[in-house]
């Protein structure tokens, strides 16, 4: 297929990135040395410089090898968005070792079957979460626990008040039963010259954990070239569309574990000598709106579903934000329905994006400001996307839906110690199967249509849930919905819709399904209808499909 979309490309936006050699330790050196002044981080109103980072990455980096972690360790950290979490993988990467990141609200099962897989020799997790590991200390191939308190580098006050309320007032489990190391104490220590590590742009930078729905997760190797790519293709893309991003505010609410978070807030900005405003815990809208107000924030990024909470939170929608310029949504396409009222509250719309673990994460953007038309954008520099036949794999043409493949820089070097699994995504030219489905339209923007495992098969056609939630999602009443296949007699499948009303609204089931007819075609149309007070999400805040499709499908 023709790149049609280098047509559509902002004047002097680049074809190609160069063959990058640097790590994501080179960057980590230039920027600490350019912007040694600059805000990095900020938590509860605690701000470390640039400077000040550089000093407590080194002291743990020595820490680190002091515990005996070597090139191509494994060190796991479970860590909500605190300013301990970029400490750790940085200091992590620093020494030629390889980050675990594992959500903090995994079960110790969960928790049990990362460490095992990707062989962790430490982990780091704050004491909030440290009892998790009272079963698996000394357990497989963990040999050091680092634990560290909420308030670890806050000044005194602030930390024996957050220290007790955390303890006392909120009733927060911080105990364990095993002997660990402390954080504060490792990062804080003196530090000798620990020297220069020999890292690679081929290294394993990240063995990041696909939140798999059917069967075990899968460790997606990254590496430094392949983090560093993607860095190369986003950061062009935004500064012909926005200008310099050196002086930005980013509110971090999305969780740096997840690839999209890490990237596209982290990374991307703290390598632009910009500050990143972290939020532990996004589900209390009234202490992020109060961070909100403070900060002066530039830039927020969410998946669809933290846009639409604090659309319904009086909270969020009673306030002006007279700095926020821009917003990225990833992870899931954001809905019309909700980019609409978010442009209406906000002055600025919310611009689609796509990617995958897999991918570094980002794979395709829109241009900042452009006027929301549900596509997720354009294949970003170096990046080929191709619509493929679900059934033959033949390219298919403009309009056509079928199945997402993708080859560039950014993406994976395979699944960690699962051979099998990376020898089936990938074909023998280097191209990716996303078991995403999607088509291109005529100015080669890409139109996300859901996942190949969710598409719904009724009487022989093709039925994409996105289309159909897209007509849900723009009905006044609706606040969200979700739409899966059940088994039938008849067709095969039939089309079954899960909706959540907006609190005081509501429509009769007979009236959702005659909407339905007037804009969509007879097998389209829900063939059942199920009202619900929620619908079953992810850890990571994605409508949870495989966990309706588990419960109602039947």
């Amino acid at each position: 297929m023709d790149k049609i979309w280098l047509n559509s490309y902002p004047k002097g936006m680049p074809e190609t990135i160069p063959d990058d050699k640097q790590t994501i330790n080179d960057l980590f050196v230039n920027v600490c040395e350019k912007f040694a002044t600059n805000r990095a981080f900020t938590a509860d109103g605690v701000t470390i410089n640039y400077k000040q980072t550089s000093d407590y990455v080194n002291n743990l980096a020595s820490s680190l090898l002091e515990l005996g972690v070597k090139h191509g360790d494994r060190v796991a950290v479970i860590m909500p968005n605190l300013i301990q979490y970029p400490l750790s993988i940085f200091a992590i990467l620093k020494i030629g070792a390889i980050v675990v990141n594992i959500n903090p609200l995994y079960t110790a099962s969960e928790i049990e079957f990362l460490l095992q897989n990707s062989g962790a020799k430490v982990v780091i997790v704050l004491d909030m979460m440290a009892a998790k590991l009272n079963t698996l200390y000394n357990k497989h191939s963990v040999e050091h626990v680092i634990v560290s308190k909420y308030a670890d580098l806050y000044p005194l006050y602030k930390r024996i008040i957050f220290n007790f309320a955390i303890k006392y007032i909120k009733r927060s489990n911080v105990n364990y039963d095993y002997s660990a190391h402390d954080f504060r104490d490792l990062v804080y220590k003196a530090t000798p010259d620990i020297g220069k590590f020999n890292v690679e742009s081929k290294d394993i930078a990240f063995i990041q954990y696909t939140g798999a729905t059917t069967g075990s997760p899968k460790g997606a190797m990254l590496l430094h070239s392949s983090i560093v790519s993607n860095l190369d293709q986003i950061h062009p893309w935004l500064t012909k569309t926005v200008g310099p991003i050196d002086k930005e505010v980013v509110i971090d609410a999305l969780p740096l574990y997840h690839i999209f978070s890490l990237t596209a807030n982290l990374f991307t900005f703290f390598f632009s000598g910009s500050e990143n405003v972290m939020i532990a815990n996004p589900r209390d809208v009234k202490a992020m709106v109060k961070v909100l107000n403070k900060s002066k924030f530039t830039v927020f990024s969410a998946l669809d579903t933290l846009y639409n909470h604090l659309l319904n939170s009086p909270e969020f929608t009673s306030q002006k934000f007279p700095y926020f310029k821009y917003s990225v949504a990833g992870g899931m396409p954001a809905r019309k329905s909700v980019a609409d009222k978010w442009s209406e509250i906000t002055n600025v719309v919310p611009s689609n994006c796509y990617g995958m673990t897999e991918a570094s994460p980002a794979v395709t953007m829109n241009i900042i400001g452009e006027a929301f038309d549900g596509s997720v954008g354009y294949p970003i520099p170096s990046t080929e996307v191709a619509i493929r036949d679900i059934t033959t794999g033949a390219e298919l043409p403009v309009g056509e839906t079928g199945v997402i493949w993708v080859r560039g820089p950014q993406l994976m070097s395979g699944y960690w110690n699962n051979i099998e699994q990376t020898k089936a995504a990938f074909d023998e030219n280097g191209w990716f199967n996303s078991k995403d489905l999607g088509h291109f339209n005529e100015h080669g923007k890409l139109f996300i249509s859901g996942r190949q495992s969710e598409m719904v098969i009724v009487s022989g056609f093709n039925v994409y849930p996105a289309e159909i939630e897209a007509v849900l999602d723009n009905f006044k009443e609706i606040k969200e919905s979700a739409v899966i296949g059940g088994t039938d007699e008849t067709s095969g499948e039939a089309v079954l819709a899960f909706i959540v009303f907006k609190e005081g609204l509501h429509l009769q089931e007979a009236d959702i399904i005659a909407k339905c007819r007037k804009v969509l075609t007879a097998y389209k149309v829900p063939r059942h209808i199920h009202i619900v007070e929620e619908l079953p999400k992810t850890l990571v805040g994605k409508i949870d499909k495989a966990a309706l499709s588990k419960k109602f499908a039947s």
